[in-house]
Order: C-alpha cells, then sequence, then structure tokens
C-alpha cells in the first residue's frame, strides 16, 4: 500500500496566520490502488517545541476530507502561537497510512501593535526635491541568529497611510531577495460592525535566513502620516517566541522623493491618484534591496501604535502576493531612431525591473500602456483613464532599479535613449499571488478553444493581487457581478481557493450599487460550499444572506405576494448600450429570473444548516417567481420572455434578448420545448450579443441545459474584425492577453485589458463542454458531461477539493472514449445517453455512443 497525503491547509490556506476556534482543516490524498477511499482519520496538533501532542482526534469515520471542523481544538489554542498538525487516514482496505508530514499554521491575535516608522524627509536644496513623504526606502539594523534554532521564523507586516492608494504598498526584501508584498488593502464595515480594519500579512522567511540578515523595504504612500509596522517574529525550536526584530528609531531611512521624482504629479483615474515614478538614478539607492546601505539617516516614528482604539487590527486572510519577474517573451525594437518599443510579451499587473547600460548620462522619457497606437506607439494614456508617462534620468554606466507602482501595462516605450536595449535590460516586475502552473491546462484540437482558455487561465494568474477587483488600471474595486465570474474560474484552474471565499466575504460588506449583484453573494457563497465543502462561510453569513434578498426601500422586502414577483430591477448589462433595447417596468424578466435562482439557492442554504422553515419558505418563492413568469412573460410564438410587466400588469412588448438569456440561465423554463426555443434565441444565429460579462449568462444558460455545442461554436466564432463579439477578435485583432472589460475600443471607449469580468471561457470549458462540477460539496461527487461539437477532442486537468481530475477526451467514429483520472476519495459520474455512469477513484476508460447535439431547432 502506497498513500500519498499532499496539500494541507487550514482554512484553505497553505500557512495561515488567521486561526481561531474555528479551524477548517483539508488534505488531498493520491493512492497505488484504484477505487480506493478514505474510511477514517486521525488528526494531531503539536504546539511548537512540545514533544507531545497538544491533542490528537479519535479515529473519526468517514470520507470527509475537505473543511474538516475539529470543535475540541479551539479552546486549546493560544494567540499568535505556532502550531503543527498532521493527518492520517484508514482506506477501503482498512490499511492505515503514515502520518503526513507537518504542516503549520499560527493562530490570529486579538491585537497587534509595533511602532510605524518612515523616512525622514530630506531636506530640499540643489537638485532634492521638496519632500513629499510618498517614497520611502527604510532598512533594518543586522538580524543575528543560528537559523538552527528556529522551526519558523516569519514576518509580520502592516502598514498606514497607502489608503487611497487601494493597493498594496510596501515592497519586503530579505537578504537581498524578494519576499513579499503587502500589507493587505484595509477594510471599511468589517463584519458589518462599522469600523475599519487594518491587515497584517504574515510572511514565511525560515528558508531564506543565514547568521546575519537584513530587511529592506520600499514603501509607497499617499495619505497623511504613513508608517510600516513591522515585527520579525522567531518561533524557537525550544518552544519559546522571540521578537528578533522591530521597526523603530534604530531602523534607517531614506526619503525617496528625489530618487522617484517626486514633483507632486499624479496619475489619476478619477478613483484613485498614484505618485508618477520619473527615476533618477543620481539619487536612486543602488541596491538598496540588500539592506546594507551605509550612512541613511535615522528612521522617524510617525505613529506610535498600529491602529487606534475604533479601529482593528486583523490577520489577512488569503495567500500573499509576491513579486514575479515576467521576462521570457521580452521583444525590442527600436522604431526611429533612438526611440525603442518593448513589448512584455503580455499584460504586466505591477512594474518594471530595469537593468540597463547607459553609454552617457542622459533623461529618457517613458511611456507605458496596454496598447499601442495606430502608428505603432504605445498608447501611455490608457482608454480606462490613467496617463502613463515619466522620465528617467541615467547615469553613465549601469542603471539597476525596480519600480514600486501597481500599474497595467505590457509595452513601454524608451523615447530619446542613446545606447542599445536588448530583451534582458527591461522586465515586468510583477504582483500576484502563488498560482499553481500545472493546477489547471487545456488543449484540444480546436486552437481557438485553447487560447480562449489560456487568456482565462492567465487572466486569472495576473489579477490575484490581495482581493479579485474589476481592474486594477481604472477602479481597483471589487464587485459581485465580476466575482462571480472570477471565483468560478479560479475554481477550475487554481486549488487556491483562500482569495475567493476572502473576496466574497468582503463584498458582504461593501455591497455595490447594480441591485442584482447583492444577490450574486448568495450565489458564490453556494459555489464557495459546494468547491471548498466547507460550511464556514454559510454559517458564519447566512444572517447577511438573507438580509441580501431584501431589495425594497430600506431594504425592506420587494417580493409582492400578489403578483408572486419582485418589483425592481438590476444592472441587466453594462454600458446601457449593450442591453438589446430592455425596456424597464415595475417586474423584470432579468431581476425576477435572478431572484428565482437567488431563492433556490438559499434554499439548499437553508437545508444544508438545518433551517428548514427558511428551506420551505424560499422554495415556495422560487417555484412561485418562476411560474409567474412562465405563465406571464413567456411568449412562445417569438420563443422569447417580454422584458417586464408594468405595475398595473401589462405586459411590455419587447423582447430583449437579455430576458431569454437570464431566464435560461437561472433555469425558468417547464419543458424540452421551451428550452430549445430559449436556446436557439441565446444562441442568436452563432454571435454573441451583449457585453462580455453578460456573455457568462449567455453560456451558463447553454451548457446547464446540455447545448454545450452551441457554446462551443460561439467561443470559436473565427471572426475576428475588430468590432465583431468574438474571442477570435481579442485575441487576434485586440491582441488581448487578459480578458479585456469590453469586446473592443469600440464597444467601449474607455475599456481596460485587464478585466477578468470576461474570464468565461475557462469555466464554460471545464464546467460546460466537459461538464466537470461538483455533485457534492468537496468534491467527493462529481459530474463529468461532455457536450462538445462532434470532432472535438481535448486533454483536460482541473483541481478539485480532493485533488486533480483529469480527463482525456476522443472519438472513434459515433463513439465517445473518455480517460479519466478520478482522484482518491472521489466518485465520478459520467453522463450518457442510456444514462449515468459511477467512476470510482484511478484512471478508467468510458466509452458510449456519441448523442447528437442539442441545437436548439
Amino acid at each position: 500500500m502506497a498513500i500519498q497525503i499532499t496539500n494541507l491547509r487550514v482554512n484553505l490556506q497553505s500557512f495561515p496566520s488567521d486561526v481561531t476556534d474555528d479551524a477548517r482543516f483539508s488534505w488531498w490524498l493520491a493512492s497505488d490502488r484504484d477505487n480506493d477511499r478514505q474510511t477514517a482519520y486521525q488528526l494531531r496538533v503539536a504546539a511548537n517545541g512540545q514533544p507531545k501532542p497538544l491533542a490528537v482526534t479519535a479515529w473519526q469515520r468517514g470520507h470527509r476530507n475537505a473543511g474538516v471542523p475539529w470543535p475540541d481544538l479551539g479552546p486549546l489554542l493560544q494567540p499568535g502561537q505556532l502550531y503543527s498538525w498532521q493527518v492520517r487516514i484508514k482506506n477501503s482496505q482498512k490499511e492505515k497510512s503514515s502520518w503526513s508530514t507537518p504542516a503549520y499554521f499560527i493562530t490570529a491575535l486579538p491585537h497587534w501593535s509595533v511602532p510605524g516608522i518612515w523616512a525622514a524627509p530630506a531636506q530640499a536644496g540643489g537638485d532634492t526635491l521638496p519632500a513629499t513623504q510618498a517614497f520611502a526606502f527604510l532598512q533594518s539594523p543586522m538580524i543575528d541568529l543560528d537559523p538552527a534554532g528556529y522551526t519558523k521564523v516569519v514576518i509580520r507586516l502592516a502598514s498606514r497611510g497607502a489608503d487611497s492608494l487601494l493597493s498594496q504598498n510596501v515592497d519586503l526584501f530579505l537578504n537581498g531577495h524578494a519576499v513579499g508584498v503587502g500589507p493587505a488593502r484595509p477594510q471599511e464595515n468589517i463584519d458589518g460592525s462599522g469600523a475599519r480594519a487594518y491587515h497584517y500579512n504574515t510572511y514565511d522567511v525560515t528558508a531564506a535566513l543565514v547568521k546575519h540578515n537584513q530587511l529592506a523595504l520600499l514603501a509607497t504612500a499617499a495619505d497623511p502620516q504613513p508608517s510600516v509596522h513591522l515585527a520579525v517574529i522567531g518561533y524557537t525550536v525550544a518552544g519559546s517566541i522571540v521578537t528578533l526584530a522591530q521597526t523603530g528609531p534604530e531602523w534607517t531611512g531614506l526619503d525617496g522623493t528625489t530618487a522617484f521624482g517626486d514633483d507632486g504629479t499624479r496619475l489619476r483615474t478619477g478613483y484613485f491618484a498614484m505618485p508618477a515614478e520619473n527615476i533618477d538614478m543620481a539619487h536612486y539607492p543602488r541596491h538598496w534591496w540588500h539592506g546594507t546601505a551605509a550612512n541613511w539617516p535615522a528612521a522617524v516614528v510617525t505613529r506610535p501604535s498600529t491602529v487606534q482604539d475604533d479601529e482593528r487590527i486583523m490577520p489577512y486572510a488569503a495567500e500573499n502576493s509576491e513579486r514575479q519577474l515576467i521576462k521570457n517573451h521580452t521583444k525590442v525594437a527600436e522604431i526611429t531612431p533612438g526611440n525603442w518599443l518593448i513589448d512584455l510579451g503580455r499584460e504586466i499587473i505591477g512594474g518594471l525591473a530595469v537593468k540597463l547600460t547607459s553609454p552617457a548620462a542622459q533623461r529618457v522619457v517613458v511611456w507605458q500602456g496596454e496598447q499601442l497606437t495606430a502608428d505603432g506607439h504605445v498608447r501611455h494614456h490608457l482608454a480606462a483613464g490613467p496617463d502613463y508617462i515619466s522620465q528617467w534620468h541615467l547615469v553613465s554606466g549601469k542603471n539597476h532599479f525596480l519600480t514600486a507602482q501597481m500599474k497595467n501595462f505590457r509595452y513601454v516605450e524608451l523615447r530619446g535613449f542613446q545606447g542599445t536595449l536588448t530583451p534582458a535590460d527591461i522586465a515586468g516586475w510583477q504582483i500576484a499571488q502563488p498560482f499553481p502552473a500545472d493546477d489547471g491546462r487545456f488543449h484540444s484540437n480546436v486552437p481557438l478553444l485553447n487560447a480562449a482558455y489560456k487568456l482565462s487561465r492567465d487572466t486569472i494568474a495576473i489579477t490575484n493581487q490581495d482581493l479579485f477587483v474589476d481592474s486594477q488600471a481604472r477602479e481597483r474595486r471589487a464587485y459581485e457581478g465580476d466575482l462571480l465570474v472570477n471565483s468560478l474560474t479560479s475554481y477550475t484552474v487554481s486549488r487556491n481557493d483562500a482569495l475567493a471565499r476572502y473576496s466574497i466575504d468582503y463584498l458582504l460588506d461593501h455591497p455595490t450599487w447594480p441591485e442584482d449583484y447583492k444577490l450574486f453573494n448568495v450565489e458564490m457563497v453556494w459555489w464557495d460550499y459546494l468547491y471548498t465543502g466547507d460550511t464556514a462561510l454559510l454559517t458564519k453569513r447566512y444572517a447577511v444572506l438573507k438580509a441580501k434578498l431584501h431589495r425594497g426601500p430600506n431594504n425592506t422586502d420587494n417580493y409582492d405576494p400578489a403578483m408572486h414577483l419582485v418589483r425592481g430591477t438590476g444592472l441587466i448589462d453594462w454600458p446601457e448600450r449593450e442591453r438589446d433595447g430592455y425596456v424597464v417596468g415595475t417586474y423584470n424578466t432579468a431581476f425576477n429570473a435572478i431572484y428565482a435562482g437567488a431563492y433556490r439557492i438559499m434554499a439548499k442554504i437553508a437545508t444544508v444548516l438545518g433551517e428548514q422553515t427558511d428551506m420551505a419558505h424560499y422554495e415556495n418563492r422560487a417555484l412561485l417567481v418562476k411560474k409567474t413568469l412562465i405563465d406571464r412573460l413567456w411568449d412562445p410564438a417569438a420563443g422569447a420572455f417580454y422584458d417586464s410587466l408594468q405595475a398595473d400588469g401589462t405586459v411590455t412588448a419587447h423582447h430583449a434578448k437579455h430576458a431569454t438569456a437570464y431566464a435560461l440561465a437561472y433555469d425558468v423554463t417547464d419543458s424540452p420545448a421551451m428550452t430549445a426555443q430559449m436556446a436557439k434565441t441565446v444562441y442568436n444565429n452563432g454571435e454573441f450579443f451583449g457585453s462580455i460579462y453578460f456573455i457568462y449568462f449567455i453560456l451558463r444558460g447553454l451548457i446547464d441545459h446540455g447545448y454545450g455545442a452551441l457554446a462551443e461554436n460561439l467561443l470559436t466564432n473565427p471572426d475576428d474584425r475588430a468590432d465583431q463579439k468574438t474571442f477570435a477578435a481579442i485575441l487576434h485583432t485586440l491582441r488581448a492577453t487578459v480578458t479585456p472589460e469590453a469586446w473592443s475600443n469600440q464597444h467601449k471607449p474607455n475599456l481596460t485589458l485587464s478585466h477578468p469580468w470576461g474570464a468565461s471561457p475557462g469555466l464554460t470549458i471545464v464546467q460546460g463542454l466537459a461538464g466537470i462540477m461538483p455533485l457534492q460539496a468537496g468534491g467527493y461527487r462529481f459530474s463529468v458531461r461532455v457536450q462538445v461539437t462532434p470532432g472535438t477532442t481535448f486533454q483536460l486537468t482541473t483541481p478539485s477539493s480532493q485533488g486533480l481530475i483529469r480527463l482525456n477526451y476522443h472519438e472513434e467514429g459515433r463513439t465517445a472514449v473518455l480517460a479519466l483520472t478520478v482522484p482518491m476519495n472521489a466518485e465520478a459520474v459520467v453522463r450518457t445517453p442510456k444514462g449515468p455512469i459511477a467512476v470510482d477513484s484511478g484512471t478508467h476508460t468510458v466509452s458510449y455512443l456519441r448523442p447528437v447535439p442539442l441545437d436548439g431547432d
């Protein structure tokens, strides 16, 4: 017997620091036997430095290995302490595994405070600019230690003064190596309390330690009284906790105003303003990241404590962001004498790492942007608003520097650079959370389908900073509708589910303006449960979810018992011209269709939580709203839904295709014949309608009702003319490498090319064309329902709470052949024309006569 236990997680994280009295444990299993399953498990936890476990569970029967609670553990845990944990299992043959390799977690601190520091303002004069406090270089005293004496050493980081930047603002280095970027942005109204919470991030630096260590930081700010709060905490092998260093007056700092040429110029979007980065290499500290600069002034303590009495400090509950060097696809060309175009090969969210040699001191104008102009120059004034134009004052010889601000760009143009550039001279300096490279893979015999999947997957990999947002280029804000697509695509391409959960939880306290978006909270919390098998978020937020369904004045119930419909409307689509002329009334089909889905999901949530009265209430409303929509707003002659009813019950005689698309997406149909009519309308002769965001609902409706072949046709429409609503146009003409905000500049002149609400192809391919979706929360049972056009073959890998699922699909004549790898502890249910086939763990081949694809006729 060989059983492997891997991917140990607590609260969905690999090394969390937010553990309280409700820790949830998860692990993956792999066996050298097919059809193997966990039948029991045992957990043990040890306090750091203790020879005996703090607690050991009895053997717990069952297959559960995702979101596993341990209620008796909580009272034994101490705040801020390091713990290790292990798991072992029994399998179907009653064999017992070895204990897993230990994983670690740190318990949350109810309060944490150390002094906050900043660089002392430099005195203006000569070529030194008046201090703005927008940039600060900081370095610690030498930290001497014996690495062998510590189980773990972590850095705890918080900051103040960057709230309005809506971004992480501190680059952290240890011994010249990038540790990470942080901390996560603060939250208003945390858990509905009305209080502002600041986060501390915890970085494990154990593996990077040597005997003599130096920390170096580059911090940015935009608000008064900026400060960085940092402590180095050592957990010794003997079990003690030692503060090895913390910010204070013994640190040194350098005002970065002149190094970054901060003359007060700000890059503005209407939502935030960040300093320009006019690098002056005569003042930029060489190799500052090593933390060994001499003769810097003492740092200034700008805040005696991290938070005020009416504020909170709490650990960040997802993986840390890190800096990633992106340079493998860089192309450099001198487009006119002295003007150089650098194409980094894909979108960068972050900055630049520059290492070039200049033959003389010179000033270079720098343009950055997401697109090129018609004449081949960088469009530095982004369509989304900010104008990425700056200057570099280079010195003769080597110029090695890192920029600090988070920008969205692919192209860089150096204007007036006298010298020679190579692709190695300029690299992207990306900010992103770690992304498992092999979790999500897809390759088919349809090149455009491959490209659409890669676009979606790369979108999630590139846009996962401290919060899933609409775009870092313009708003840097989370939206529920955007997150519906972000999170679902993330589940299908990455095992890292903590950011999706964190973002969902964040939005429950930070609602946005569209009324239908608030309903998506219900849907997203349910998807979190299905993919993670963890009831924590359902339980914690159940009352808030119930309140989200009250969208009437002053948050009253907007359900009209006389009409069995809800009053009000939502976004429908954006921009407004994408709504197909939708006529808004008192009772709107789109809004009510979403409500029918939200009520139905709330009934499921209530069932999981044992709220039987609520379950019956929501299920009844879902049925009544669905029936009324069909009875009063379905037009069988047109094969479409009317848009709305007026207050007196009069039908609005208009059929915006959006009404039918929302209805199909939320299963407002009562027969296969009706579904076929709706699918035909939504398919729209093979052309997408509405915005790139809205196609989520088009594709969802088609794949959920067996029309995956039509969804594939829409995704692979080859028309790549600039004004077409196709992924061919996005990839070939717009040349996007992250999904854009709109189909093209023609459809939305102020679009960003870094807007993940367009990432539906990835989830459509996995959940739709392959039909891989959890049937049981935690992925213990999942569906496989291949629905592709005849002749399409593919190989797919997608993560689940049980491990990686692999599916190879091809056809032999009319026979569909599936080679399916099911993780240990899971079961696949393959849907075939003759009924479902259960497939246990291991690699198995399933074949069946391929059905004729549904075409909506």
